[in-house]
């Protein structure tokens, strides 16, 4: 049974101490707490970008990884409506959503998956994002505990900050409006390199580019990453090989 007291004063603690390992440390509790196999926290932007910051395991963050590379799927629906988005089991072929998703996560270990969005006033952070070896939607208390969960992980994330808040007024770029990520560790610096040398060849917006370069990946096979390297050393063009 969950001990949502418990759990919260595990949080309580963890968010007033801080540190880099806080992110870490919240997905730990959240998996010893609630009735999840795993969690990740991923930093999202409304210009579609899209950064891991912790998973518990590969399989989180392969869910995570997969979404960006097609981009959809329940944690980019939590991040764009600003709503939690439960799927009782990946399996459920009658479940279309999120097509392109579906097929790929029903080769993984994942059965059920329930994402939380991380926002503030009307900024969006990103999603907290659980998931469950076990098909099944997560319990009353189970949700009410993964809320609070989410709460933490937008505290910790906040306080990574070196201000501590969010302008919502700060428009730094086409794909950051708020700067969220500046100054943060990329780890798909790649992909937004070679979004900007898109956008440069074809002359289009940071989304269409981005679209372009996730495109290439699901038609070809190649991970997205492995596209983007191949653009940013100029091998890879998109104004005339993919034409």
């Amino acid at each position: 049974m969950t001990d949502l007291q418990g759990l919260t004063d595990t949080l309580s603690k963890i968010v007033g101490e801080g540190g880099a390992t806080a992110p870490q440390r919240i997905c730990a509790a959240c998996v010893v707490a609630l009735p999840v196999s795993g969690a990740a926290i991923t930093v999202m932007t409304s210009g579609d970008r899209q950064e891991p910051i912790y998973a518990t395991d590969w399989i989180a963050n392969e869910l995570d990884d997969l979404q960006f590379k097609l981009g959809e799927g329940p944690g980019v629906e939590a991040f764009t409506e600003r709503k939690t988005v439960q799927v009782a089991d990946l399996a459920d072929i009658s479940d279309s959503r999120w097509p392109m998703f579906a097929v790929a996560a029903r080769r993984m270990p994942a059965r059920a998956v329930y994402v939380l969005p991380l926002q503030t006033g009307k900024v969006g952070v990103g999603v907290l994002a659980l998931y469950h070896l076990e098909p099944g939607l997560l319990p009353e208390k189970g949700l009410a505990g993964a809320s609070r969960v989410a709460d933490a992980a937008l505290w910790a994330l906040l306080g990574l900050r070196s201000d501590g808040i969010l302008d919502e007024g700060d428009v730094e770029t086409a794909l950051d409006p708020h700067g969220w990520l500046t100054g943060a560790p990329l780890h798909r610096t790649e992909v937004y390199q070679a979004t900007g040398m898109i956008i440069a060849q074809l002359n289009v917006s940071a989304a269409v580019a981005l679209a372009r370069l996730r495109a290439y990946a699901f038609v070809n096979g190649p991970s997205l990453a492995e596209v983007a390297r191949e653009v940013v050393a100029r091998r890879l063009r998109f104004d005339k090989e993919t034409k």
